[in-house]
């Protein structure tokens, strides 16, 4: 009897263990929409540093301690808003406390300066996105000027929600502006508002690996070119 009540403290220590980690130092999560294509598509499972800003109590969502802040550029996983019913998001950071930010026309400015968006001829990236995109109504760009490093958007070429809409907003300390890299089909920021940084989560560093529902196969495909990929753009 003993045997089995120390391979039962094993087991549950290693399941407490694995919770911990976790919740504390490394997580996972799944993209289920394509809100941040060609970054990160359907069926990437991107590893979330949830040290990247502080420690994060065990098992729990709140951090006792921060010693960095999110910076603009950076794809963060967060508490979603009020309007999102609390649900876990991924978004890329474009404006931080402090920052003014608008767009016009599609065009990223933020505190005066304009964000560069360079049409891209080479659409390969653009293979096997999943979601229900069609690649043909899509402009591929890198934009860069607003944060550290350049990263691919997505804009559609007619239709799009882009092309007419002027925002502005200045982003309370303490607040971030969140938006998706496939700018006309994602629900973020521009939509339903700022996010508190202590509803930040961790930032996400790497695909660990991806699949892609193959349309008329019952098994999901591999995408081999996306294992261990690191998320610098």
């Amino acid at each position: 009897m003993n045997k089995v009540f120390k391979e039962i403290r094993s087991i549950l220590t290693i399941i407490a263990v694995i919770f911990i980690f976790r919740s504390s130092i490394l997580n996972w999560y799944v993209i289920p929409t394509g809100s941040l294509m060609p970054t990160l598509k359907v069926g990437d499972h991107v590893v979330v540093n949830k040290l990247s800003y502080g420690i994060m109590l065990p098992l729990m969502q709140t951090r006792i301690f921060s010693w960095d802040q999110p910076k603009r550029g950076d794809i963060v996983v967060f508490e979603g808003p009020e309007t999102e019913k609390k649900i876990t998001l991924i978004k890329r950071v474009v404006g931080v406390g402090g920052d003014r930010v608008k767009f016009t026309n599609g065009i990223l400015t933020v505190n005066g300066i304009l964000a560069k968006q360079e049409l891209q001829a080479d659409r390969s990236i653009l293979e096997r996105l999943g979601g229900n995109e069609n690649p043909d109504n899509l402009n591929l760009y890198i934009e860069s000027g607003f944060s550290k490093y350049p990263h691919f958007i997505l804009k559609k070429k007619w239709g799009g929600i882009t092309d007419s809409q002027t925002q502005t907003w200045v982003v309370p300390e303490g607040k971030l502006l969140l938006v998706g890299d496939n700018r006309d089909n994602s629900e973020d920021g521009r939509f339903w508002g700022f996010v508190d940084e202590k509803n930040i989560y961790g930032r996400a560093f790497a695909i660990s690996y991806s699949t892609y529902d193959k349309p008329g196969s019952f098994l999901p495909e591999f995408r081999n070119d996306r294992w261990f990929k690191e998320i610098t753009n």
